[in-house]
């Protein structure tokens, strides 16, 4: 937000009274204190969670790669027991299991800091008609319910998911 809409957003009860979402709500110059410091943490823990799951899929799907590379012109597998294949089996199954519950741990507290942002975002009304001078709403509607069809998550899951069987693929694989 730039300064004059944030001035415009957080003005003193006196100055706001025409805005009818505003006008019914009970705030105090607390509450818009309160707003203030919250709003910027969770947009912050949003977009911090979004990169943290770009960044451990970009990390898991590095390794496995370049495991996938190594692998593939390796004729070791051949003369190796087939408990140490299971055993490197298990290990990317591991590995990419471990990856995946980080990426799904930070999707659920990406979902509930979007969730909480929305809900700060409707008690300041500005998804209500009437914030601008052709008195829409400050935000589209659809932004409150948009993230919730948001399939990164899938995405990064996708990619992690492919990359584990080609490197268990290329274990198994007899030379």
């Amino acid at each position: 937000m730039d300064g004059s809409l944030s001035e415009e957003l957080l003005m003193s009860e006196s100055k706001r009274t025409h805005y009818s979402r505003l006008a019914t709500m009970e705030s105090t110059d607390t509450q818009l204190e309160i707003f203030r410091v919250l709003y910027p943490i969770f947009k912050d823990e949003v977009f911090k969670r979004r990169e943290h799951m770009i960044q451990l899929t970009a990390f898991a799907s590095t390794l496995l790669f370049l495991s996938l590379v190594a692998l593939l012109p390796l004729t070791i597998w051949e003369a190796t027991p087939p408990s140490i294949r299971w055993l490197a089996i298990s290990g990317v199954g591991l590995f990419s299991g471990l990856f995946a519950y980080f990426i799904l741990q930070h999707a659920e507290r990406h979902r509930m800091a979007k969730q909480q942002l929305i809900e700060l975002e409707r008690a300041i009304g500005l998804y209500d008609k009437g914030w601008q001078a052709n008195k829409e709403a400050l935000f589209p509607q659809n932004w409150q319910t948009d993230w919730a069809t948001d399939r990164s998550v899938t995405m990064y899951l996708t990619i992690l998911s492919a990359l584990t069987l080609l490197v268990i693929c290329a274990i198994l694989i007899q030379f």
